[in-house]
């Protein structure tokens, strides 16, 4: 492992160029302060400097890296926020970083060189780069989906940001109500498996740190992509083992880190995967409740707007719709 005193000092000397920035606002030049240049101090230069890189579950990681007090590292924006500036700072941050944490990102992510392999090389010698999956679970969330607009990938759908597989079957067929899906308790269970086996293979293919055995035991998130502080925990735990082992990570006890915006869980899944939920049975965003029929009005209204959604709908989750009965 290389060892560096660190004082960031050629992101300060970036500083009355980011002044002249005005792609940025103030919020997020403080929000990432550390980042934008503010004058960083380690807490021990003793410890290796870790550079986390993902997008909503990669803040949540290195808090929970940092909680250990075996690592050092400050918070960076998410991969789909970067800007061509963005990268101009990150630069030297990287050249001193010991260990790049990332989930797999494809080579000119949002046409930058964001590309897991095009940040490793910018690594000094000798350090390393532990790659984590991105953590998806719809086990207890069996009609909530994640589609692609082909003509805009970042588009989705409004009032929650996730597709509802019995609203996207109804767009299919000109219905005005979603489609009522009726499944056996064995096709959950299957999708369950599905979801699981779909992390596996990520995480054999990119050779990433494994969690899809903690999925096996049918964890409660708060939305599909959403995970938990345990689950975010345990994956956490895992990197710093292979970090620093004998490392703790703690996490916090007075929030959910990705708990702004949760999901219902569905009882048959629930009950189907043998787990036990109570009190998640609306919407709630901000702990704020949030009215169904909305949702379904103005997520129908939106696929007569983007139908081309609909299709990438069908064509990405066929299985799944077929084993529960809405294809």
């Amino acid at each position: 492992m290389v060892t560096h005193i660190f004082s960031f000092m050629h992101v300060r000397q970036l500083r009355g160029y980011i002044g002249t920035m005005n792609t940025l606002d103030p919020g997020r030049r403080q929000h990432y302060g550390d980042f934008y240049g503010a004058d960083y101090r380690r807490r021990d230069e003793s410890l290796p400097f870790v550079t986390v890189m993902g997008n909503c579950q990669a803040e949540s990681l290195r808090i929970l890296l940092d909680s250990s007090g075996a690592v050092e590292s400050f918070r960076i924006p998410p991969v789909h926020e970067f800007t061509a500036e963005d990268i101009d700072l990150l630069t030297p941050v990287l050249a001193h970083t010991d260990v790049l944490v990332t989930q797999p990102i494809r080579d000119s992510y949002r046409d930058l060189p964001l590309g897991t392999a095009e940040l490793a090389a910018l690594l000094p010698d000798g350090a390393r780069t532990i790659i984590y999956p991105v953590l998806r679970y719809d086990g207890l969330f069996p009609y909530q989906a994640i589609i692609r607009d082909p003509a805009d990938p970042s588009r989705n759908p409004p009032v929650v940001p996730y597709h509802d597989l019995r609203i996207l079957a109804a767009a299919a067929r000109g219905l005005t109500r979603p489609v009522e899906a009726d499944p056996s308790d064995e096709a959950l269970r299957t999708t369950a498996a599905m979801s699981v086996e779909q992390l596996r293979t990520r995480e054999r293919h990119h050779g990433t740190v494994v969690i899809s055995d903690v999925l096996d035991t049918a964890p409660v998130w708060h939305t599909m992509n959403h995970p938990s502080n345990a689950t975010l925990a345990a994956l956490a735990q895992r990197v710093l083992d292979d970090i620093v082992p004998g490392g703790t990570v703690h996490a916090p006890t007075d929030r959910e880190m990705l708990g702004g915006l949760t999901a219902p869980v569905d009882p048959q899944a629930a009950r189907a995967l043998g787990v036990d939920v109570t009190g998640r049975d609306t919407w709630l965003k901000n702990h704020e409740p949030v009215d169904h029929s909305e949702i379904i009005d103005a997520q129908l209204a939106f696929y007569r707007e983007h139908p081309q959604i609909i299709d990438a709908g069908l064509t990405r989750h066929a299985e799944r719709l077929s084993v529960l009965g809405l294809a």
